[in-house]
């Protein structure tokens, strides 16, 4: 029975399939603010999407690269700058929400 270290390229995949998974999220995020046409969020989003989508093979590589030579360490960027993104999103939101509540 293999004792799941003999293939090292799973965590790797893993940790590209948790990426795509907030790829997806912020492009779900992007549709539902253009459907409530807030273009601010929608912008956000779409280029946190797309900052992720251009950085794909290159975050699979250097995870393969790690686990190689089993060493590594989180790419403060990426994560920084996703959360980062997140977090001006909801500020975009509750703020346009607020607006439309005082205008009401």
């Amino acid at each position: 029975m293999p004792d799941g270290s003999s293939d090292p390229g799973l965590q790797a995949e893993r940790t590209e399939l948790a990426w795509r998974r907030t790829q997806l999220s912020l492009l779900v995020i992007a549709c539902l603010a253009l459907r409530g046409q807030d273009l601010a969020v929608t912008l956000v989003a779409l280029v946190s999407v797309a900052l992720l989508w251009l950085g794909q093979g290159r975050r699979y590589r250097r995870s393969l690269a790690m686990l190689r030579v089993e060493r590594g360490h989180a790419r403060l960027f990426s994560v920084l700058g996703t959360g980062l993104a997140l977090l001006v999103m909801a500020l975009q939101a509750m703020f346009g929400a607020l607006l439309r509540v005082i205008s009401t």
